[in-house]
């Protein structure tokens, strides 16, 4: 079995600046902002940020492949990560050098590496595992695209020759056909961010046409939860539905982006409905809290 490190260009120093970066913003923010509902979501933010980052900094760092004579495997973090393609699979393989041109569906990607899914000019849907975009091999299967930075491209490519893996060039096709509705993945967390998006609307109106509200309650908190401002129980649930009204537009956005995203890889379209879940959960568990609190 023959074992492919990867080339590996100035990736990793950007990325780390990268991740510097964004930690140094969103601390900045923290510090200065004074409102507990962004106090959350960039907490929120943060996590997300640095998780996504990560990810991809141990991905890029690790990431190699081999041959053997059943299967091209690629894998990284200690094996943790593994893409298993067999050989019999394979249809076909071709080189190229440059920038790499496509949309991204998610991962993270500068002129010189790509990591993640993306839909790839001339090429479509792709698995990329490009640590530097000098001698690039795209592998194509029949249902998902792989490419790959071996470092030792020269001696990948003979290997792919011997085990009879022609050089092909190829066209994606577009699937416009798809429809997320028969997607229990998608449809599911959908109904019930829908749901909480009603109860994070209706629920303050329901309480205080049934006056259940107080006469004074807080509109907005400092970023340890203390009331700045105060007015009464109609405005609070004015300020309140129009938080729901809000997460109806996001939710709305997440849709059409998931849709479009499903045209070219139906995983990447699940990202777009778990956000806007996550978010509406946020302010639904705010609601309450300060429900409970000052009632």
């Amino acid at each position: 079995m023959e074992s492919y490190e990867s080339k590996r260009g100035y990736g990793l120093v950007l990325m780390i600046l990268t991740i510097a970066l964004y930690n140094i913003l969103i601390l900045i923010f923290l510090k200065f902002t004074n409102s507990y509902i962004v106090a959350n979501l960039l907490k929120l933010l943060l996590v997300a940020c640095n998780i996504y980052q990560v990810y991809y900094i141990l991905l890029f760092a690790s990431v190699k492949g081999s041959i053997d004579e059943e299967n091209l495997k690629i894998y990284a973090i200690w094996s943790l990560k593994k893409v298993i393609i067999p050989l019999n699979e394979i249809e076909g393989y071709f080189m190229t050098t440059g920038k790499i041109k496509g949309v991204k569906l998610n991962g993270i990607a500068a002129s010189g590496f790509v990591m993640g899914r993306f839909v790839i000019d001339k090429i479509g849907m792709s698995r990329m595992f490009v640590t530097d975009n000098k001698n690039v091999v795209y592998i194509k299967t029949k249902h998902m695209n792989y490419a790959v930075s071996p470092l030792n491209y020269k001696k990948f490519e003979e290997d792919l020759i011997y085990h009879e893996i022609p050089v092909a060039q190829w066209k994606h096709n577009v699937n416009n056909s798809y429809n997320l509705h028969k997607d229990k993945y998608f449809i599911v967390p959908l109904m019930i961010v829908s749901i909480i998006i009603l109860i994070l609307t209706l629920n303050p109106l329901i309480l205080h046409l049934k006056n259940a509200i107080p006469d004074i309650m807080p509109l907005n908190f400092d970023a340890k939860f203390k009331p700045i401002k105060m007015g009464t129980g109609k405005q609070f649930a004015f300020t309140q539905m129009l938080y729901g009204v809000l997460n109806m537009a996001l939710l709305f956005c997440m849709y059409y982006a998931s849709y479009f995203c499903a045209k070219y890889d139906r995983k990447s379209a699940y990202k777009y409905i778990y956000l806007s879940l996550v978010v509406a959960l946020i302010f639904l568990i705010m609601q309450f809290k300060i429900l409970i609190n000052f009632r």
